[in-house]
Formats: C-alpha cells, sequence, structure tokens
C-alpha cells in the first residue's frame, strides 16, 4: 500500500510541473475575445473554459502534437493541431446559427464529420436525449438509418440499414464488445453511464474494425476526464412512469495537471411497461446496475488509460413461451410488478482496457489491449437451475501507427487480433452454442492524401478467424477475406461531395453452422449448416450536403450488395417434439438499397427556432426479389426546438417537440407479416438554475397520444403485443465543481 501511495504522489508531484499551453478564441469577423468558450484536447480527453475574455489555459501539454475542438455557441466548431506550445494560440471562430458538424474520433484521424471520406455520423448522447429516451439504444435511433429491434423496453438490439445482430460490431473507447449477439433476445451490452457520444459508421466498415463489422460500427465513447486542476461531483435521477422506473448514477471526476481519475455509479429499476387500455405485458421488468472507473496520465509525448466497468442486468422475456400456440392473452395482465420472476436473463459483463499513445514529430503510435467477459444465464422453467448458462471471454489487441509523410500525405497502417472462447456451464439444461475458440488475426494500411478542400483516401485488409469446438462435434475451420476501402471528399464553406466504396465480409458463427435445435427466443426449431461460406458485402455510400447560415441540406443514398447472405428458410415442417416450425439456415444474395434525407433550417427573423427532418429509406431482398427479414419500415422525423436565453439564475433553455412517422411495411419474408403505419409524437422541456452549484432538469412525455402500435422490428409482433404507451419522465441532474490551485 505504501508503494502505490509512493507512485501516485511521484505522479502528482511530476505533474505540478508540466508545461502549460495558453491561447485566446475570438470573434473573426469583431475580434472581440468569446467568453466561456470551450477547448477540448482529443489526445488527453479533458480540457478548459476560457474566462469571460476568451483567455484560456491548459496545463496537461503533449509533446509533439496535440489536436484541440474548439467550441462556442454561436460559432462554428473548429479543429486546431499543435505542434509548439510554446507560444501562445489564437484561434478565430466564425459565426454560425446552424451546429450539425460533430468531430470524428472512431477513425484513423480526428476531424470534423464534413470532412470525412467515411460514411459516419457523430452525435453527442445529450442532443440525442433532448427528448428523454427510455434505453441507449433508443435514443440512436434519432440519428438517421438507425432503428431498434426490441423486446419490449428492457432488451435492444440497434440496427443499421437494415443489418443487426452479428453483422453490427459495437465498439467502446476502441474495446471491442463481444455478448452472444447472434441470439434474438441478446439484448446491448452497454447502458449510458458516462457516456459521452456515439459514432455511427454505416456500411461495411472491416478496413478499420476487422471481421463482422458487415452492417457498420457503433462507436461509443466516455464523457472526457474533468478540466485540469478541477474536480467534478454530479448526481443524476430519472422518473418514467409507463414502467414506473428509477434510473439513478453518481459520478466523481478529478484532474491535477498531467493525472486524471473518473469513477462512475449507476442503478435502474423498471416494472412491468403499460400498453395503451392500461394492461401490462407480464414479466417485461428489468433492472441493472455498473461500475466503472478510469485513471489517465500523459507525460511528455506518452499519454495512457487503464479502464475497467462491470454491468449487471436482470431482463424479463416477455412473450418467451414453451407453448406450440401461446395466445396472445396469455402474454398481458392487469397488474404492475417488478418482482423476479421466470422466463428470465441474468447477465454479468466484465469490461478492462489499457491504452497507451505515443506521439512523435511525424509519427503516432497506439497501442490497446482489452478484455471483456459475458456471463449469460437464462432460467426458462426453474428458478435455480439455468436451462442456458454461458461464458463468453474475449481478449483482444489493437496497434496502429501513423507517419505523417508531409502536409499531403499519410500512412495508417495497424493490426487487430482476438482470442475468444465460449463454454457451457455443466449444468445447463440446453447448449445453443458449443464450447469453442475462436482465433482472429487482421492487418490493414491506409494511405491519405488531403489537397485543398480535396480528401481522398484507399486502403486493404487482410483477415483470418480460426474456429474450433470442443465438443465430438470435431469442427475446425478457418476463414478468410481480403477488403478495400476507397474515398474521396470535397468540402468548401457550402457545399460537401463525398463517394466511399468499402468491402466487409463476416465469417458464418457456429450458432448457424451447427444449429440443430429448438431457439425458444424466435420460437423456432433451427437447423445448421456445416458448409456456410462467409458472407461478403460491397458498398458504395454518396453524400451531398449544403451548409448555409441558416440552411443544412444532406442527401446521402446507399447500395450494399451482399454475397452468401446468411438466412433463416422455412420448411413447412414441424418438430415432433417441440410442435415448433422448423427452419433452415441457409445462404443467398442479398442487395439493399435505400438513403437518407436530412434537412436542418433555422430562419433569419427568428433564431431561437430550429427545424429539423430526416428521412430514411430502405429496401433489402434477395436477388430474386424476395424481400429480407425484419426490414425496418421507412421513417419520416422531424423535431422543432425552440430556445430561450435568458440571465436568471433559474431558466428554461429549451422546448422540444417531435413527431415521428413509419410507414407501412409490406415488403416482408415469407414467415413475415406486414405492418401498418403509425404516428409518434413526443414533447420534452429542459432548464436549469445556477447558484452555488448548477442543477439541470427536463420533463416531457413520449407517445404523448397514447397511440396503440407494434413497430415492425418488435421480436413480441407474433404475439400482437403493442409497443409502451404513454410515458411521463423527469430528469434532474445535480452537479458540483471545484478548481483547484494551479
Amino acid at each position: 500500500m505504501k508503494k502505490v501511495f509512493f507512485l501516485l504522489t511521484t505522479l502528482v508531484s511530476i505533474s505540478l510541473s508540466a508545461q502549460q499551453l495558453k491561447g485566446t478564441v475570438s470573434d473573426m469577423d469583431s475580434g472581440n475575445g468569446i467568453p466561456f468558450a470551450k477547448i477540448y484536447c482529443l489526445e488527453t480527453q479533458n480540457g478548459a473554459t476560457a474566462d469571460s475574455l476568451g483567455n484560456w489555459v491548459l496545463y496537461n501539454v503533449v509533446d509533439n502534437q496535440m489536436t484541440l475542438q474548439v467550441t462556442a455557441a454561436d460559432y462554428d466548431s473548429k479543429i486546431i493541431n499543435v505542434e509548439d506550445a510554446s507560444s501562445s494560440i489564437s484561434i478565430k471562430l466564425n459565426s454560425a446559427h446552424i451546429h450539425l458538424d460533430e468531430v470524428i474520433i472512431s477513425t484513423t484521424d480526428s476531424k470534423l464529420q464534413r470532412y470525412s471520406t467515411f460514411p459516419v455520423d457523430s452525435r453527442k448522447i445529450a442532443d440525442l436525449n433532448k427528448i428523454e429516451k427510455t434505453n441507449l439504444v433508443d435514443a440512436l435511433t434519432n440519428m438517421p438509418g438507425i432503428y431498434n429491434q426490441s423486446t419490449g423496453n428492457g432488451i435492444a438490439k440497434p440496427v443499421i440499414r437494415g443489418l443487426t445482430g452479428m453483422r453490427v460490431l459495437t465498439s467502446l473507447n476502441g474495446l471491442r464488445i463481444e455478448n452472444q449477439q447472434w441470439g434474438a433476445d441478446h439484448g446491448f451490452a452497454l447502458f449510458n453511464l458516462g457516456i459521452g457520444r456515439v459514432e455511427v459508421i454505416k456500411g461495411p466498415s472491416s478496413l478499420i474494425y476487422g471481421a463482422d463489422a458487415l452492417g457498420g460500427v457503433i462507436y461509443l465513447a466516455d464523457e472526457p476526464y474533468a478540466n485540469a486542476n478541477e474536480s467534478e461531483l454530479s448526481f443524476g435521477s430519472k422518473l418514467e412512469t409507463n414502467s414506473m422506473a428509477t434510473v439513478n448514477n453518481l459520478s466523481y471526476k478529478t484532474s491535477k495537471n498531467n493525472l486524471r481519475f473518473a469513477v462512475y455509479g449507476g442503478y435502474f429499476n423498471r416494472a412491468n411497461y403499460r400498453v395503451p387500455g392500461n394492461q401490462f405485458v407480464l414479466n417485461s421488468k428489468n433492472s441493472g446496475g455498473s461500475v466503472k472507473t478510469a485513471i489517465g496520465y500523459n507525460k511528455k509525448n506518452w499519454i495512457t488509460n487503464l479502464r475497467y466497468q462491470m454491468l449487471f442486468f436482470q431482463n424479463g422475456l416477455p412473450g418467451h413461451t414453451h407453448d406450440a400456440n401461446p395466445d396472445v392473452s396469455s402474454f398481458l395482465g392487469d397488474n404492475q410488478t417488478r418482482n423476479y420472476t421466470i422466463p428470465a436473463q441474468i447477465i454479468m459483463n466484465h469490461l478492462a482496457q489499457w491504452e497507451n499513445k505515443f506521439y512523435f514529430k511525424n509519427d503516432e503510435v497506439i497501442a490497446q489491449v482489452g478484455f471483456t467477459s459475458n456471463d449469460l444465464k437464462e432460467y426458462g422453467e426453474s428458478l435455480f437451475n439455468p436451462g442456458i448458462d454461458m461464458t463468453l471471454q474475449n481478449y483482444s489487441y489493437n496497434v496502429r501507427w501513423k507517419h505523417q509523410f508531409n502536409d499531403k500525405f499519410e500512412l495508417v497502417t495497424g493490426s487487430q487480433g482476438m482470442f475468444q472462447s465460449n463454454s457451457n456451464s455443466l449444468s445447463a439444461e440446453e447448449i445453443l452454442v458449443r464450447d469453442a475458440n475462436f482465433v482472429d488475426l487482421g492487418a490493414f494500411s491506409l494511405l491519405k492524401g488531403t489537397f485543398g478542400t480535396w480528401n481522398v483516401q484507399a486502403g486493404a485488409r487482410f483477415d483470418q478467424r480460426s474456429v474450433e469446438t470442443l465438443d465430438t462435434t470435431n469442427f475446425d475451420k478457418s476463414f478468410s477475406g481480403v477488403n478495400f476501402s476507397a474515398g474521396i471528399s470535397k468540402s468548401s464553406e457550402n457545399f460537401t461531395a463525398r463517394l466511399n466504396a468499402s468491402s466487409g465480409f463476416r465469417p458464418p458463427h457456429i450458432s448457424e453452422l451447427l444449429a440443430n435445435g429448438v431457439h425458444h427466443a424466435t420460437m423456432q426449431y433451427l437447423v445448421g449448416d456445416i458448409n456456410l461460406e462467409s458472407e461478403r458485402a460491397n458498398q458504395i455510400d454518396l453524400y451531398f450536403g449544403t451548409h448555409f447560415d441558416h440552411l443544412e441540406i444532406v442527401i446521402n443514398p446507399f447500395i450494399n450488395q451482399i454475397n452468401n447472405y446468411v438466412y433463416k428458410s422455412p420448411t413447412n415442417s414441424t418438430d415432433s417434439t417441440s410442435g415448433l416450425a422448423i427452419f433452415d439456415i441457409r445462404q443467398t444474395d442479398a442487395l439493399l438499397s435505400g438513403g437518407d434525407i436530412a434537412v436542418h433550417y433555422h430562419p433569419h427573423i427568428a433564431h431561437w427556432l430550429h427545424l429539423e427532418s430526416n428521412f430514411s429509406l430502405l429496401n433489402a431482398e434477395d436477388l430474386s426479389e424476395n424481400s429480407l427479414p425484419f426490414t425496418p419500415q421507412n421513417r419520416l422525423n422531424n423535431i422543432i426546438k425552440v430556445d430561450f436565453k435568458g440571465e436568471k439564475k433559474l431558466k428554461i433553455n429549451n422546448l422540444s417537440a417531435q413527431y415521428v412517422y413509419f410507414f407501412e411495411q409490406n415488403n416482408v419474408a415469407s414467415y413475415e407479416t406486414s405492418s401498418d403505419a403509425y404516428q409518434l409524437i413526443n414533447l420534452g422541456c429542459s432548464g436549469s438554475y445556477t447558484g452555488k452549484h448548477k442543477i439541470d432538469f427536463s420533463f416531457g412525455v413520449n407517445n404523448l397520444f397514447n397511440i396503440e402500435y407494434i413497430d415492425h422490428l418488435s421480436r413480441l409482433k407474433p404475439y400482437e403485443i403493442p409497443n409502451p404507451g404513454r410515458n411521463f419522465y423527469v430528469k434532474i441532474n445535480l452537479l458540483l465543481s471545484k478548481k483547484k490551485g494551479n
């Protein structure tokens, strides 16, 4: 213990003599300082706030390279690359009224979204939750092309342009998250605790992230550390009426020059949710908690971050039954309860990551090692003996080197790999995924060029996955693939155009190769095919955007061809034991096409008003023009936001109204039913009280008119179980901050 204390004392002592970086932020036209502008360092993940004259100081400086994001209300964001910290920096911002151009951190460089050659959408979680959503995936659906395949309000799976499950990769701060995502009732492995922003890469993303990123990537990034020489204590609580939910979280963050620390804790609990008509969906309750911590340190040209998180989920399984012909009335009840009953899932996740970054004059090296553990127990007919008891452990590494040849060209090359093991408990009654080991190895190179307003890049990657079962099946096979990505973009002050072509591949999972039994989550008897080949995707993505002071229009069409697409096909036979329909797992070639159109209008005569609208369109079918299952409904999403400005301590910051229209879905697979159109209206209000400490609050309602609807992606749709009805919410957050001596 004395050695640990001595080490921490030494680090703090070293950080006291840290070099400082100073500067000013001012208006491009008037030259006046911009009060309280925010300066955020992407490398150290914290920053500073300017004073009332626009002056700022950063106390933790990285040698050779610092990337600063500068933001201020009513101004365009700006990215500044700093190589020499010895002199003061003067930053000038252009005034702007529309702010849809977020910084990108998930790819191989950090730049504003407008200048990317990738099809990526970057958002702050707080912006997605202007009208508070029940869970993180629900919040993501405010982004064009993103949907939620849900099982009630406790199990949610993100859908990117019609693809989900194993075709979508989730990354937290660069750590690949694995949670048996092949299962239809295995939800998102994370919830919104200490997460600051999300970036969604749409379409094949195997070049940077490796195998499986066929449909895209959900990249989540933690909140920034506290600013240097500051500490923050925050407590937040939310109440929801529909499921009588309580969501509570607590966080503490502190920084002393080069040393940073953060710890978070959170817990949520929901009862059965209410549907229109005042009935409740039986066993739709869920609860969970998490503890996460992070410590960061930088010295000269080295930055290190060590992170750990533990998550616990207890999910009821609505619509889960062993009856061959269930009656929909058996899934609804007149009483709302949150008591534990079966069937249910008990999930325990552990996530750990150690990251090291080294910056040289023309080079950057990033090395990450990580570990994830997903323990899944599913209780079907017994309170004490799980029917399913699996543990999935994953060890991963990620190494990347970037070399800057000159001010026009740079090369990025890297390697990722993982060792994964799946094991079933000896006491488990069912085995859905065999005991097996998986080994991934991959390497890529990417050349990028910048020529004025033009950005270009091209790269290639090789991956190999080895799969070996550890039981009598004796399955041992390797899959490999070569992938590419190429993009070009031109960005000016008022116009952006981008063309990107990329490929990806996904080896078949052993749940598809070796399936031979009942999967109660889908109420199907599945039969796999040991000869399945890897899925291979090729996507072309176009982007056209106009950016003016008061109007922004974005058109983003795409086409994604997938060879060897894995799907389930009904056999018109039933299993003699379970009585369930038998489905074969087969392959075909598929074509997904569509796009997004987004408009943001900010009237010149009403600077307090924002009108936003986006339309998502998707068509998914095989080459015989048969529709693919679980194709999302086309969607029109409109938001009106009214901003208020004032100097009072207690004030309303904004009012928001959202109108979402889901079009009818008649393009369905042979074993699906069509879905009716429906529309929802949501309202939200947020405000703050600024005294000695700051209090943020919000309240609102989702599904204002208590519309009864069943989303096409709901897993409860076959039983005609509606989605949740009207839901009022109230949220409050108390922030206590303190500045330390320099």
